[in-house]
């Protein structure tokens, strides 16, 4: 049999991947009821990784590949192209969680193949964020080349996330920041807080109301309890984006409780570099209820925890927020949590990004 000639070879491949982007794209469109511009996004960044990477570097097509995109992603788009930032390994990473999804849902693999599908979305969900920090490094002309790897030519991961490391981003003045903080019952009763007024669904529509922005609104649920301690992991999540930060604090001391929650706001705004203030006062209203579909996500999230928890690469709590938050959950779509909230932090920030005390921005003043 006559070896195939490299021009048989990606008519075969690239033919191969537009029959599986266009039933892709039909699941995208008809089963999951999005957007056909969305759907179109997603499958032409597949298709870019399908002909461009895999067929000339792997001779594979999108599912003979499944198990190459860590390595287009984390090292091959952030070196070779020129829109390889953040945000494009972002989405990257997202398009290729939902066609792992639909392979899964659709397509006959062997098993060895399929058993490796879970493996392969925990691996976008554990580098998600040194991806991220590779190219933001890569991108950023205060790094020298020979700084970014090490003497084989390797990423080198260590230098970047001592290197990378984001301070705040400061202004002058001094701003509020004014908290509507939800407590389950369980919450309320750990942290020693009386049980707060109840929110009725009824009256619901004064947090939504126009005076109330994004960050406004957050809900507080446990999680567990630290073995050999009285200490417990606490979820608060923000309603508008689901994004949730988690604290370890002792219970029964409302004043550790809401410093903590303050703290762990604060520290996710300066990793989306959200430019703030020097000295922030905190000030918060606790509530009690259960907040929509909040309650439920929470749930699941925390289920989901349980099980990032006990990953090898999570030694400390903040390790779990990264693949915590890059989980997709259901609401009217399937979003992830860190994108919306950096989408947020970008597009309406709550505090002003010009230096200078009249342009501070206060929290529901």
């Amino acid at each position: 049999m006559a070896e195939e000639s490299y021009e048989e070879m990606s008519e075969r491949i690239t033919d191969a991947n537009e029959e599986h982007l266009a039933h892709f794209t039909n699941d995208l469109i008809l089963g999951k009821k999005m957007g056909k511009m969305k759907a179109h996004e997603h499958a032409e960044r597949l298709r870019f990784f399908g002909n461009e990477f895999l067929l000339n570097y792997r001779s594979e097509d999108l599912v003979g590949g499944l198990g190459c995109f860590g390595g287009f992603v984390g090292d091959w788009l952030i070196r070779k192209c020129m829109w390889s930032d953040a945000e494009a390994v972002r989405k990257n990473a997202e398009s290729f969680s939902l066609w792992l999804r639909y392979v899964r849902e659709s397509v006959n693999l062997p098993p060895d193949d399929r058993a490796e599908l879970s493996e392969w979305q925990e691996e976008i969900d554990e580098n998600l964020e040194l991806w991220c920090l590779r190219s933001d490094c890569y991108n950023d002309p205060s790094w020298e080349p020979e700084d970014l790897f090490d003497e084989y030519g390797s990423w080198n991961d260590e230098a970047l996330k001592k290197g990378g490391a984001r301070s705040p981003n400061l202004i002058t003045g001094t701003g509020r920041l004014v908290l509507n903080l939800l407590l389950s019952a369980q919450a309320c009763k750990f942290v020693g807080i009386k049980p707060p007024e109840l929110v009725k669904l009824s009256d619901w529509g004064d947090w939504e109301s126009p005076k109330h922005r994004w960050f406004s609104n957050w809900r507080c649920e446990v999680c567990f309890g630290m073995k050999g301690t009285k200490e417990k992991v606490l979820m608060v999540m923000n309603l508008a984006t689901r994004y949730s930060v988690l604290i370890r604090i002792a219970g029964n001391d409302p004043k550790v409780f809401l410093i903590a929650v303050h703290a762990a706001i604060m520290r996710v705004f300066d990793e989306h570099q959200v430019a703030r203030p020097g000295t922030v006062d905190l000030e918060v209203k606790t509530l009690s209820g259960a907040a929509r579909s909040v309650t439920s996500t929470q749930n699941n999230q925390i289920y989901r925890l349980d099980d990032i928890m006990d990953r090898p690469q999570v030694k400390y709590l903040e390790d779990a927020e990264g693949p915590l938050n890059h989980i997709p959950i259901k609401v009217t779509d399937y979003l992830f949590p860190d994108r919306l909230f950096a989408d947020k932090c970008r597009e309406e920030p709550p505090f002003a990004e010009i230096a200078g005390p009249d342009n501070v921005v206060s929290f529901l003043n």
